[in-house]
């Protein structure tokens, strides 16, 4: 079999490489991709905005089948749906297991992703062997200490290839949630009223997570009437043009809706430093912000300290998730009604890697998906 990959090589530079097919050790595991997401991350690092040493094999968001394992590949990774077999599809969080040894190993378990000794595949180095560490080949070598999660049978590879930004996106709403009695109105339950700002795949996601939870009124912010669109056939009531109103407006039209307060929780999804500033405005006091839309920097804003200290407001980050989020991911992609495949814009083989990033981003573009089989 050819071991064909798509290696970033710095800025504005994507070339199809041949590489080794790579020994498989016993801890290890060799997936034939059968689908991958383009990330936005994918064109961050495209265009330059990461730190990475280059080339790089991108691609994180991968299902695929095992064609390949040694011996005691399913003791050294954490297996969630196994056993596995050869054949199995499975997908693979990005980040491998924490170290257990660093500080916040040790002290903050829980948040696995705040590690800083992870390997993450789609994001590091291809220069040495075994080289394939991304999704974005028609090989991908899985290491020990990653997590692999078997697909369900009923889940078809067109929506598990959504279960990375899924996992994002279930994770963002999950960071909203108030512990305590549902009636005093804490954070995210039943009929809460949420705005989400930005209707990217991980903002469209979100709503898709909102309403299969159970989440009452869902307004969405974007400046594509397509993705607005898109918005309300997911599950969104209201829907609000960035273009073609003013911020004002927006905030007046989101306190129309949620008797004249302001949503109880607002998601920042759209990577745009200004945006974090609406979500401040909009969001009702004694309400919640999370922002889970600036993976990158993206730049600063303005902010006054009081507006936070007079709402009573409760700002949340949200940076990646723990492994068993694949998990809940699976088990909404499977489960949901929304029409999930038209989230997925177009479908490219791996020689068209290029198009495929470049196009990730523009307004009429929702997800692009590469077969690197095809």
């Amino acid at each position: 079999m050819s071991n064909v990959a798509a290696a970033t090589l710095g800025p504005d530079s994507i070339q199809i490489r041949q590489f080794p097919r790579p020994p498989v050790q016993e801890g290890d595991m060799l997936v034939q991709i059968e689908q991958v997401g383009i990330c936005g991350s994918d064109k961050h690092m495209y265009v330059g905005h990461a730190k990475l040493e280059f080339p790089v094999v991108p691609g994180h968001e991968m299902v695929g089948r095992i064609i390949e394992m040694g011996p005691e590949a399913q003791t050294t990774s954490q297996v969630v749906g196994g056993p596995l077999a050869i054949g199995d599809r499975v997908c693979v969080t990005p980040s491998s297991q924490g170290c257990g040894r660093c500080w916040f190993c040790r002290n903050v378990p829980h948040r696995p992703a705040l590690c800083p000794n992870r390997t993450v595949y789609g994001f590091t180095a291809a220069r040495k062997p075994p080289h394939l560490h991304g999704a974005l080949a028609e090989l991908m070598l899985v290491g020990p200490r990653s997590n692999v999660f078997r697909v369900p049978d009923e889940l078809p590879s067109d929506r598990a290839v959504l279960t990375e930004p899924a996992a994002v996106a279930t994770r963002a709403v999950q960071r909203a949630l108030g512990p305590g009695i549902p009636h005093i109105g804490e954070g995210l339950s039943i009929g809460t009223r949420v705005a989400v700002l930005g209707a990217g795949p991980i903002g469209l996601l979100i709503v898709v997570a909102l309403r299969y939870m159970g989440a009452g009124t869902i307004i969405v912010s974007d400046r594509s009437t397509t993705r607005l669109q898109l918005a309300r056939r997911l599950g969104a009531q209201i829907a609000l043009n960035v273009q073609a109103m003013e911020p004002q407006d927006r905030l007046d039209a989101a306190r129309d809706a949620t008797d004249g307060v302001g949503p109880d929780v607002v998601i920042e999804a759209a990577g745009v430093p200004a945006a974090f500033q609406e979500a401040l405005s909009m969001v009702r006091r004694g309400g919640r912000v999370v922002e889970v839309g600036h993976y990158f920097d993206s730049g600063s804003v303005d902010v006054a300290p009081h507006t936070i200290c007079h709402k009573d407001v409760d700002v949340l980050g949200c940076w990646s998730y723990p492994p068993m989020q694949f998990q809940i991911a699976m088990s909404m992609l499977a489960a949901t009604s929304a029409p999930l495949e038209m989230l997925l814009t177009a479908t490219m083989p791996l020689a068209r890697t290029a198009d495929a990033v470049r196009m990730t981003g523009d307004a009429e573009i929702i997800k692009v998906v590469v077969e690197p089989g095809s």
